[in-house]
Formats: C-alpha cells, structure tokens, sequence
C-alpha cells in the first residue's frame, strides 16, 4: 500500500510567559541533566514563540519573516515526551497551500503523536517561484541561515512550551524536506538523537535549479545514527525520464559520507518510487521512537525489526 504520492507541481507568545507544561521547575530540572555535547538552547531570534500548547497551526515571527507551523501534541504530554521534526517536501502553493496541515492529514500524525508520546512539529518552508510556478521549498542550497534558525527557534519554543526530553529529538524529512534534513544533520547535529530521510541525499548538482550544491553534506558536530530510505531507479525528480534529482543515487553518496564519518546509517530500498510506503513509515516511527542523545541504537548489530530490505552501511 503507498501512503502518499509525491506532488511537485497564530497567536505570539512572550518569551517570558509562562505556557501550559512549561515553568521554572522544570527548566530547573531539565538543565540540571542536560548531557555534555547536547547544543544548548537559543533565545528566539525574534523574541517570541509561537503557541505550541495545543495541537493546530500557528504562525510566528523568526528571523524577521512570518513562519507556519504545524503541531501535533500527545495527550498527557509530559518531560518523558520525544519530539520529532518532520519537514515536508517540495509541493506546489495552488495545488497544496497549507503542506504542513496536509501532510499531518495523510500521516495521521495525531495518532502517532498520541501512540508514541510524540510532540511532533512540522514547520513550513518558505516560497520561491521558478518556471512561473510557485512551489514550498527549503533553502536546500544552504543559502541563508533563516531556516536553520527557524529550528533553532522551535527547538527553544517547544522546549519553553513542555520541557519534554530533549534528548529525544530527531528530524525526519521527506523529498526536499529529507534534503533539507541533510543539512540539519549537518549544521545541527549535536541537537539530534537521530535522523531519518525518505528519498532524500547529498550533494546534488542541479544546473536548472542552482549553482550552488544541493544538500551539501557536512561532518555533524555529533555521531548520530541514520535511517536511510531510497525508493529505486524511478525515485527521481520531476520524473524518471528527465531526472534533475536521482534520490536513488543521491542517497548512495550520503550513505557513504555518514559512514565514512562514523555514524552508524541503515540503508533501505523499496521500489516504489518516489513516494512513502507503509513499511517503511512503519520502520521509521519504530527507529526514531528507540533513540536517546549520547545512546548507543538499539538497531546497532541487531535489525530484524526492520524490512528485510535493509542493511547497515560499512
């Protein structure tokens, strides 16, 4: 069964307010743990946070530009609560105008909020148009920082909103989002848990659509294990015939820096193409779901829990 296939055509709240789940105590308590190497948190760039209370979708100020995130809160949230980052895919503004609302919707990402004691944030790209075409996309060229920082900012916020287990955190991205996950990982590393990329890579050399490399890869701050999906010869963009993005073997080059560096990267093929199937959204709830900052991985040496088409990579 293929879950989903791939398109390509609020409220501020104060820095020093109090939100439900958050107070001193528990800051308190959560940087009296903190673990050597975790990155510590950042003020807002821009001061405020957005609501993140309650499931929905908000809009924020960050970097100086208006921001949307989408965010699924478990019932009983609570300082064991993981967070999990999902960063959507390239999709089109006239056919998809709220991606982050669609993508929860085709996950039913409340569900796995809920089962998995998940507070699961989706934060939207920003806009660009190309080829009179008006498309959502992460700076996927490392550009400007406005997105890193957009992390970075939701990170401290929901860290303000809940004081959940912030050595639970791991970024999970799709297509463009899972491109965009390789530079999180790269710039960010000493934030993560783990990541995870569905069709995603490095190092792509993409003359229509820049000059710069895409999904550049670079050494993390922090060895965390990886959790990489590819689907075949035709997961590709726009289309297997006229490949601009070959996923496939964009994930090969990644797969290779990451275990070159050291970290412990699982590899998975299904061929389906570009789209996620329901093993392997099932492996990936089931990978993030085992990982702590600092911890070895439960799928290190042992990964029958997983399809039976994936394997370490030496």
């Amino acid at each position: 069964m293929l879950l989903l296939m791939f398109a390509c055509t609020g409220a501020q709240v104060d820095l020093d307010d109090t939100q439900s789940g958050a107070d001193d105590t528990a800051d308190t308590q959560s940087e009296a743990v903190w673990p050597q190497g975790l990155a510590e948190l950042t003020e807002p760039s821009d001061g405020a946070c957005p609501d993140l209370s309650a499931s929905g979708t908000t809009t924020f100020s960050s970097s100086g530009q208006e921001r949307t995130v989408t965010a699924l809160i478990p019932a009983g949230v609570s300082a064991e609560s993981q967070v999990v980052f999902f960063f959507h895919g390239l999709m089109g503004e006239s056919e998809t105008p709220e991606p982050t609302e669609y993508m929860a919707s085709a996950l039913d990402l409340q569900s796995v909020a809920d089962a998995y004691d998940a507070i699961i944030l989706l934060p939207e790209s920003m806009t660009r148009t190309e080829f009179n075409t008006t498309f959502f996309l992460w700076d996927v060229e490392g550009t400007s920082d406005a997105d890193l920082v957009l992390f970075d900012d939701l990170r401290s916020c929901v860290h303000q909103a809940h004081a959940p287990d912030m050595t639970r955190l791991s970024a999970v991205g799709f297509s463009g989002g899972a491109l965009f996950t390789t530079i999180v990982a790269s710039q960010r590393g000493d934030s993560l848990s783990t990541f995870v990329e569905m069709s995603g890579g490095a190092n792509f050399d993409v003359a229509l659509l820049s000059d710069a490399t895409v999904a550049a890869y670079e050494t993390p701050a922090w060895q965390m294990p990886a959790l990489l999906w590819a689907g075949g010869e035709n997961d590709a963009w726009p289309s297997p015939s006229f490949a601009l993005v070959d996923f496939d073997a964009g994930t090969d080059v990644l797969e290779q820096e990451l275990a070159a560096d050291g970290h412990l990267t699982v590899r998975c093929d299904h061929d389906q193409g570009h789209t996620i199937t329901q093993p392997e959204w099932a492996s990936v709830i089931d990978w993030i779901n085992g990982h702590q900052f600092g911890e070895s991985s439960p799928f290190d040496g042992d990964l029958s829990a997983l399809p039976s088409t994936c394997g370490r990579v030496e």
